[in-house]
């Protein structure tokens, strides 16, 4: 179940965003459905009008309804949006009648749709899977079909040191194993976004300014900052990459790195407070064969160990006795002998 089919769905407010608004709130689930179809484009442009000029898609029509469904959150250091959007296009002039700058970048990352966005200086395609910023403060066109995936609102405040680096990377599709990386650590905030605490929501909201700008400027500084949180989601990777190919008799430290375009050294350090790569995978190894030789007795000891990445049983064995103090025939034995006694 995702966390927004875990919110209540409120209507879309009537009324502009305010821009100014930058206190901290908990996950909203905003819909256009509460409105009659004719006028959920309306709601929709009247909500966005301190912030883009939007309209519909040529072919719209107003009895279709237009739909937009997405949960947003505020997090002190950015603001977390994912969600539908109906086929649209947004554009944005900077007029000086307009007062005080926007300050914000848009971060997006597209699940699926495409959008299209023009500046005088560039031309961006971004398909499924993209990740591009755009600046609200310099003139733009562009447009969106049916898009689902996210949109984070990163004001500058947050990023006053990297603003010169975040204004020269907009309106091009980011691309790199960190940008990789930013897009599953993303994908992961948004699963546990509703369960955090207003604490738990700044402190992720700062970690995940740091993130942003660590994967966009690749200083020294910066990656130093955010360390921690890259290492936890390189371990995440690697742990699944892992338990998915546990049988494989070739997983090693080396093909993990390969499969997941990091260095090694990256990858040691992210294990490194579970006593190494390789470690890890022998454990992971012999605990699940641990629980399908106490689990299924019918089986070989052989057949177990071959089934878990082991080629020889006297590896197997020898492993398995320092692990669990006992061999393999004598654990099974053990759970024979509890099964019967039960």
């Amino acid at each position: 179940m995702s966390a927004a089919q875990l919110l209540e769905q409120v209507p879309l407010p009537r009324e502009p965003r305010n821009i100014k608004d930058i206190a901290p709130a908990p996950p909203r689930l905003f819909s256009t459905r509460p409105y009659p179809p004719p006028e959920q484009f309306e709601v929709w442009k009247t909500r966005m009008a301190s912030l883009v000029d939007v309209a519909p898609a040529e072919d719209h029509s107003p009895a279709q309804g237009f739909e937009v469904e997405y949960l947003t959150c505020n997090m002190a250091d950015v603001v977390f949006t994912s969600g539908r959007f109906a086929a649209q296009t947004i554009a944005r002039a900077a007029k000086p009648s307009q007062g005080a700058p926007v300050d914000t970048w848009w971060l997006f990352r597209v699940r699926a749709g495409e959008a299209r966005f023009e500046t005088r200086e560039r031309r961006m395609h971004a398909e499924q899977g993209a990740v591009f910023l755009i600046s609200l403060d310099d003139d733009f066109r562009g447009s969106i079909t049916n898009y689902d995936g996210l949109v984070l609102a990163l004001p500058r405040r947050s990023f006053a040191d990297v603003a010169d680096q975040l204004d020269g990377v907009c309106n091009i599709l980011l691309s790199g194993n960190l940008i990789e990386l930013l897009a599953d650590y993303l994908d992961r905030l948004e699963a546990r976004i509703i369960l955090m605490s207003p604490e738990e929501l700044r402190q992720a909201g700062r970690a995940t300014a740091q993130m942003i700008a660590a994967c966009i400027q690749l200083s020294s500084d910066r990656l130093e900052q955010a360390s921690g949180t890259i290492e936890s989601m390189l371990f995440e990777r690697a742990r699944l990459y892992i338990e998915t190919h546990l049988g494989d008799f070739d997983l090693t430290p080396d093909r993990v790195a390969r499969q997941l375009r990091i260095s090694r050294s990256a990858l040691y350090r992210a294990f490194e407070s579970v006593g190494g790569v390789a470690g890890y995978i022998l454990r992971k190894r012999l605990r699940a064969a641990h629980a399908e030789l106490v689990g299924s007795t019918d089986r070989q000891v052989q057949e177990i160990a071959y089934r878990h990445g082991f080629k020889l049983a006297s590896d197997f064995t020898r492993a398995f006795r320092r692990e669990f103090g006992v061999s393999p025939r004598e654990m099974r034995e053990r759970a024979r002998r509890r099964s019967t006694a039960g």
